[in-house]
């Protein structure tokens, strides 16, 4: 079982929630970052946060921490089903989790889980509200991503 698992039902062709997942500048717009480049398997795509384009309350949320940088480790991109990278789950560590996007189709829709794993190799004091923080944090996000596809 994973460390973290959310998951949502997005009414919209698989192809379009693929794109939304892998591509950085849509990633971007959704969960709330610019990215400087692609992502790609085996590179470390960089970038900062910036406040999300979907949700003002959620913008609002992000905006104190605008500018801090942020870098992901793309491990896997399987079209149109698995997207996975790697980041610091906490500013500062050395410690990485790892965060994948599972698409299947669902009915008329695409079923979206997010898992991330990883959280054991932190110190066990910064362990628990990490792991509680992202997991409130993707809560958001499976909302976020709902939100600009249906929007756009």
């Amino acid at each position: 079982m994973p460390d973290i698992q959310r998951s949502i039902l997005i009414q919209a062709p698989i192809e379009r929630v693929w794109e939304a997942v892998v591509d950085s500048a849509a990633f971007g717009a959704w969960f709330g970052a610019q990215f400087d480049g692609p992502f790609e398997v085996g590179r470390t795509t960089t970038g900062r946060i910036v406040p999300t384009s979907v949700d003002a309350e959620v913008a609002a949320a992000q905006e104190p921490h605008r500018g801090a940088p942020l870098e992901v480790d793309v491990v896997a991109i399987e079209p149109p089903t698995r997207f996975a990278f790697r980041w610091q789950p906490v500013a500062g560590s050395e410690v990485r989790t790892t965060v994948a996007f599972t698409l299947a189709e669902e009915g008329d829709g695409v079923r979206v889980t997010i898992t991330e794993d990883g959280f054991a190799a932190l110190p066990e004091d910064v362990r628990g509200q990490a792991r509680d923080s992202n997991d409130g944090g993707w809560e958001a996000q499976t909302r976020l991503l709902a939100g600009y596809l249906l929007a756009a």
